[in-house]
């Protein structure tokens, strides 16, 4: 660990956001994610000791014990709730954004195939669901580089974004750097992209929202659809109004097997009917949001 490392950065843009305008003068650039984890948690299946705690329904495991009740919410996901995100993204023209974990596409060649067929922007979601909190360095490089290493089996093309599951370790960004990786979304501080100094060099930052969210059912913050709905169009309102001054960006998290269910999915589609009301939004997609970013404000020289 250096000090460098854990420098923080309480400052940002402060007054003095850049002056730019999204594709087609739009004030709002929205980007919907869908967190694709299903058949990549811990699971003694696959050599964990414990099995994965996080779920609409938790129990009492033994180590090494396998729960088929909590594996069932996961396998909602992708057996169900996954097909109805991507019809209701086909109703609406979404493309959205898969925080896809590698293994997840390869246990589900189906749900793989749908992706690529309709060219939905992936971006990394480690390979498996598992934090980084803890690994060496060099677990975690090869953490990432298998991922990278599987996507370009299952869709065939390359992956330049990256959120694993949350924790990262301080050596995360600076690993992906060295990757190839163009950004790092494994931050929660701004409304627009920004570049951060990794180990001497600029490095691309494209904020989510763990407040926009729908793990928050999970969680125990919200209970109906209807809560989800309002949270998303308050947070919809507030930027798109600051986007006349300043554009913005907003994310709205998604899991398929939480949002997939069928009390909460009419949550996304009355948002997605309210975003349709208002011109000047992008509905753009994480990496089309990083390529922006990075065309119009990398530093002189960062890509030479």
């Amino acid at each position: 660990m250096t000090a460098a490392e854990m420098l923080r950065d309480f400052i940002g843009y402060g007054r003095n956001t850049p002056k730019f305008e999204w594709p087609n003068g739009a004030r709002l650039a929205l980007n919907l994610v869908v967190n694709y984890e299903e058949g990549a948690e811990r699971n003694p299946l696959d050599g964990d000791p414990v099995q994965e705690a996080a779920s609409e329904a938790t129990y009492p495991m033994r180590e090494g014990e396998r729960e088929l009740t909590q594996e069932s919410v996961s396998e909602y996901g992708s057996r169900v709730g996954i097909y109805r995100c991507i019809d209701l993204f086909d109703r609406f023209q979404v493309n959205p954004t898969i925080f896809a974990c590698a293994l997840a596409l390869e246990r589900n060649p189906a749900v793989t195939a749908e992706f690529v067929q309709r060219d939905y922007d992936i971006v990394s979601h480690g390979y498996r669901w598992i934090n980084h909190f803890g690994l060496t360095e060099p677990e975690e490089r090869e953490q990432i580089r298998k991922a990278r290493e599987s996507f370009a089996r299952t869709i065939k093309r390359p992956v330049v974004g990256w959120f694993n599951r949350m924790p990262q370790t301080i050596a995360t960004r600076r690993i992906l750097a060295e990757e190839g990786f163009l950004f790092d979304s494994a931050a929660v501080n701004d409304d627009i992209p920004y570049f951060q100094e990794v180990a001497g060099r600029p490095f691309l930052i494209v904020p989510y929202s763990v407040d926009v969210n729908d793990f928050r059912f999970w969680r125990g913050t919200m209970f109906t659809g209807r809560d989800f709905e309002i949270y998303c169009r308050d947070a919809f309102d507030t930027l798109y109004r600051e986007g006349e001054r300043t554009p913005r960006m907003l994310s709205v998290g998604l899991h398929s097997k939480i949002i997939g269910r069928p009390a909460r999915i009419g949550a996304l589609e009355r948002f997605l009917d309210y975003v349709k009301q208002f011109p000047d939004v992008w509905l753009a997609s994480r990496t089309d949001i990083a390529r922006f970013w990075a065309e119009r404000f990398a530093p002189p020289g960062l890509w030479n």
